[in-house]
């Protein structure tokens, strides 16, 4: 549980971080260009003599304009067999350092992905934690005055054939955050091992009712906060009485060898009685009076659940972006959190760009930082240190400004959040806009709905957790997706795609399908809903929950 850190320690922590991280990436910032030339040539000297290096000539490259001509763009299909390969064998395949530690993410043939970590990653993962705990730290005053609770996954989850952990990066960006942080966690060692979803839960629940002076709250998805609020709202009464007993109360003891007491102070529990006669009220700001920021993903999909949370909290906290982190990169530091600015992680990986147009089957050249404009999208290419070389992320960002000379950038959605029947190449962030658009006109509000592409039948439907939608609504959603995508309304007009299919869904179905998607693989913490996708590609069973 939280050990007792004085704001003497959390302020000459901030300090030194100060003086050893931030200043030198401000003054870094002033010439991204040159630091991204510089750190091409770092990773081609030092992976030359690497099979990997040796097969695309890396010694005789000096150029980034060579190094694009001599590698193509890879994903992780193309380089399985050398991660898995140099794991098993231990040959310098692709890493000159050889890899210490894998993050575990699912991949697209349906086997998992193990993207490798050298030490030398691992250091840079406390560093990048270290960086935005200070951004945190001078944008919100107060911010780590009291208690935090950090949900993420575990950093090991199991270890592969050679002996190397694999675990999550959420995990891992855990482990890295500065002492004087960690040790204000209210989350027990173990807790986030706990295999049955339902007590899990039940027991972060009582841990964060137990922490009356809870500052900061810290998971990827905004969705995970959402769920642990439900829980304690149907188990309020519970989990008093648990706070009460103590770790013998089954709810914190059942399924589990963990027996770890939740220290509650007196008071803290006389005030978490007086909210028994209303729990379904309970909302942030009355749990935790002196909460000052939520830490988690806006942008989106994740950014339409960010009012639902905003209305829970006081006017004063704040929302921070948490920037575009992925299994493969941290791919973005926020570096001001009043306006969640945030910048690519330039000092660390090499990253091209190149630009997403809709509608347009031209594929762009790849540009470096310093040729980003603001406004438009772009799909991402990431060079790291631990043996990805330009690696296509799938994942589209938008520029949103400048810090000092480097782009600021938001993620927009995963490049697999597009569909395309008959040319009309439909995107997620689309679908999004016509359903809110077409929600609020019709006076409903539904936090999930996805919306498959059938290609045999060549339409849409849209499934809405909604108990009944006008006989409009489908109308009004198909309007705004055409207003949209000026393709999608010519395939439309033509009767290329059929109308648009809107089926309401029962409650309980979004529970039903995040527990679905983590079965299937997803984790918890991080759990990603993708609005638009091919419906044979989903595997979940929609019109079995169907109203």
């Amino acid at each position: 549980m939280a050990d007792h850190i004085d704001q003497a320690t959390i302020q000459s922590t901030m300090r030194l971080i100060r003086d050893r991280d931030w200043l030198p990436l401000l003054r870094y910032t002033e010439q991204p260009d040159t630091v991204q030339r510089r750190l091409l040539s770092t990773i081609l000297s030092s992976q030359r003599d690497t099979q990997f290096g040796r097969r695309y000539r890396f010694a005789s490259i000096r150029s980034y304009e060579e190094f694009i001509q001599a590698v193509p763009v890879l994903e992780y299909e193309d380089l399985r067999q050398d991660i898995e390969g140099q794991e098993q064998s231990g040959e310098l395949l692709l890493n000159a350092e050889q890899p210490v530690h894998y993050v575990q993410t699912s991949g697209t043939t349906g086997k998992p992905k193990y993207v490798p970590l050298t030490q030398s990653a691992i250091d840079w993962i406390g560093q990048y934690q270290r960086l935005f705990s200070y951004a945190q730290w001078v944008g919100v005053p107060g911010i780590y005055d009291g208690q935090v609770l950090v949900i993420s996954g575990q950093p090991v989850e199991g270890r592969l054939s050679g002996g190397a952990p694999y675990g999550s990066m959420s995990g891992l960006m855990n482990v890295g955050l500065p002492q004087a942080i960690r040790g204000k966690s209210v989350l027990p060692d173990g807790i986030l091992r706990v295999a049955d979803y339902r007590f899990k839960y039940l027991r972060m629940a009582a841990c964060a009712l137990a922490g009356g002076t809870l500052s900061v709250l810290a998971t990827p998805n905004p969705s995970t906060l959402l769920k642990l609020l439900d829980v304690i709202r149907s188990e309020f009464p519970l989990l008093v009485e648990a706070l009460a007993v103590g770790p013998e109360h089954p709810i914190l003891s059942q399924g589990t060898a963990w027996t770890e007491p939740i220290p509650i102070q007196a008071d803290r529990l006389a005030y978490l009685r007086t909210l028994l006669g209303a729990p379904s009220t309970l909302t942030l700001a009355l749990l935790w009076p002196e909460l000052r920021a939520v830490i988690t993903w806006t942008g989106g999909n994740c950014g339409t659940l960010i009012p639902k949370l905003r209305a829970l909290m006081q006017n004063d906290t704040a929302v921070i972006e948490m920037g575009y982190l992925s299994s493969e990169c941290l791919g973005s530091l926020n570096v001001d959190v009043h306006e969640n600015r945030c910048i690519p992680t330039f000092q660390e990986h090499l990253f091209e760009f190149i630009e997403v147009a809709d509608g347009d089957d031209h594929m762009t050249d790849p540009i470096l930082l310093g040729d980003l404009h603001q406004g438009r999208k772009y799909q991402v290419l990431v060079t790291t240190r631990s043996g990805l070389y330009r690696y296509a992320m799938n994942d589209i960002v938008e520029v949103t400004g400048w810090f000092n000379r480097v782009p600021t950038i938001q993620f927009v959605q995963k490049g697999k959040g597009v569909t395309n029947i008959t040319g009309e190449k439909l995107y997620e962030h689309q679908v999004v806009e016509s359903v809110e658009t077409a929600l609020k006109k019709s006076g409903l509000a539904s936090e999930f709905y996805v919306m498959l592409a059938d290609v045999q039948s060549a339409g849409y439907t849209l499934y809405l957790e909604q108990t009944a939608v006008p006989s409009s609504f489908s109308l009004e959603v198909d309007e705004q997706l055409a207003r949209l995508n000026v393709e999608y309304q010519a395939k439309r007009e033509s009767g290329r795609l059929q109308s648009l299919r809107v089926v309401p869904l029962r409650d309980g179905t979004a529970e039903a399908y995040r527990r679905h998607c983590v079965a299937k693989g997803q984790r918890d913490a991080q759990f990603k809903l993708i609005r638009l996708q091919y419906a044979h590609e989903c595997t979940f069973e929609f019109d079995r929950y169907a109203h």
